[in-house]
């Protein structure tokens, strides 16, 4: 068996696969893969500065500063000064912002989430740890490159 073949193969797929639903996204929402990660990730913490969404959505922050460029667009964020500092920018959901995450209308495969619930806890947290730990070798792997 050529497991390095395999894994490839998998990563193609996933990645050809998450391709497919950022095109269904933008299509039938107006969003996109990276709009949809800082929108849920705003709606899990209420509100953030770009740094922390940048560093918390695995997006560079002139990408998410983008990106809420956009959503503010949109109307599904605002942008605001922070209670503690004034110099700081923190971006907030809006109810817009709720509405649209909380919509009937799928944001992500119906098929997968509920094909992923109906496993077993510990295989879902078996998954979890494995696409992590290939995440991680990934991004070591794009450092060497890069760097």
């Amino acid at each position: 068996m050529d497991v390095e073949r395999l894994v490839f193969e998998s990563l193609r797929r996933i990645a050809h696969s998450l391709d497919v639903h950022s095109r269904a996204l933008l299509r039938d929402h107006n969003l996109t893969g990276p709009q949809l990660s800082v929108l849920k990730e705003l709606a899990r913490h209420g509100q953030a500065p770009i740094g922390t969404l940048a560093k918390n959505t695995y997006l560079g922050a002139p990408t998410v500063t983008g990106v809420v460029d956009r959503l503010e667009r949109q109307g599904w964020v605002a942008r605001g000064q922070s209670r503690d500092d004034r110099r700081q920018v923190m971006i907030t959901i809006t109810e817009a912002g709720r509405r649209l995450l909380e919509s009937d209308r799928p944001l992500f495969p119906h098929v997968f989430c509920d094909g992923l619930r109906r496993l077993p806890e510990a295989e879902q947290r078996q998954i979890c740890d494995v696409l992590q730990r290939v995440a991680k070798m990934m991004e070591d792997s794009a450092f060497h490159v890069v760097g």
